[in-house]
């Protein structure tokens, strides 16, 4: 059954609660690996195994969300607040509900964005082919199945768009998302890969907010890269030893280093928000209609 929420079996659902708080009950629930010495993420608390498939067959997830679930997970950085999400996921997931439109309606949500938008608006190709890629998968959401030649025509069109975009980072960037999104929902990648280029347009609205380059960031890696050669300051570890390195080498660029830090440790807001978008989905899910037993 696939895309049902637990194959339609409470005994399900509560199978993978017990494994999962048995995990974080004693302290061996992790953000990685996924199935290690006894350790395990979201996936391998479920399975036992690094199976993304299998934790899509067995539970009833899409494979587009289990695919993507690690990385929603992995945003919320500390495991506390990760525990709290994958509790959630489950315990709020209806057995029996058809979650077959989860991914769409979150493709639709991502596409949909006032940010991506207003930068697809400025190339009228971009935009056109937002509003086809969007529009497909809100006829998927009202039960429709559009022709396998649709999307492959609109995701050349959106691969053609992007490419032609130069010197315009952040509209490009935009694109991508278009064009990652130019799947049907049942692809396995495409709920990570729009997730993904989202991530790369926030990163990028990041450093342009802050005024930080691309030549600064490698400044940093090449300061790092001559004091792990050389033995600089080898005492100190991590974090506090590049700290310390720029403070030497140049105050200007550690002021901003920091400054960096400060505002790339926000990153991940948006991952957690769609995470928790996609539990009001599922809770809000119809009952699956399943076959009946023994019909005639």
């Amino acid at each position: 059954m696939a895309d049902v929420a637990f194959l339609g079996d409470p005994a399900v659902k509560a199978q993978a609660l017990a494994r999962l708080r048995s995990h974080i009950a004693a302290g061996t629930f992790v953000f990685f690996p996924a199935w290690a010495d006894g350790k395990a993420n979201i996936i391998g608390a479920l399975v036992e195994a690094d199976d993304k498939q299998a934790f899509a067959e067995r539970y009833g997830y899409p494979i587009a969300f289990a695919t993507a679930l690690e990385m929603i997970v992995n945003a919320f950085k500390v495991l506390p607040d990760a525990e709290e999400f994958v509790g959630a996921l489950l315990e709020r997931t209806p057995v029996g509900v058809d979650l077959s439109r989860i991914v769409p309606q979150v493709l639709v949500s991502l596409l949909a964005s006032p940010d991506v938008v207003a930068l697809t608006g400025r190339y009228g190709e971009v935009e056109r082919c937002r509003r086809e890629v969007l529009a497909l998968h809100q006829r998927v959401i009202g039960g429709e199945v559009p022709d396998r030649k649709e999307w492959k025509a609109i995701r050349m069109a959106a691969v053609a768009a992007s490419d032609a975009i130069v010197d315009d980072a952040l509209p490009h960037l935009a694109s991508l998302i278009v064009e990652a999104a130019a799947w049907p929902a049942t692809m396995r990648s495409v709920l990570h890969d729009t997730l993904g280029a989202c991530g790369r347009l926030e990163i990028q609205q990041m450093m342009d907010t802050i005024g930080w380059t691309q030549a600064q960031e490698s400044r940093v890696f090449k300061i790092r890269e001559q004091a792990e050669a050389d033995g600089r300051m080898a005492e100190l570890e991590g974090l506090d030893r590049v700290l310390a390195l720029l403070d030497h080498d140049d105050p200007e660029l550690a002021r901003g280093f920091r400054k960096r830090l400060e505002h790339f440790g926000k990153l991940g807001d948006h991952y957690r928000t769609v995470g928790w978008k996609i539990i009001e989905l599922i809770e809000q899910a119809p009952k699956a209609v399943l076959p009946r037993e023994n019909a005639d």
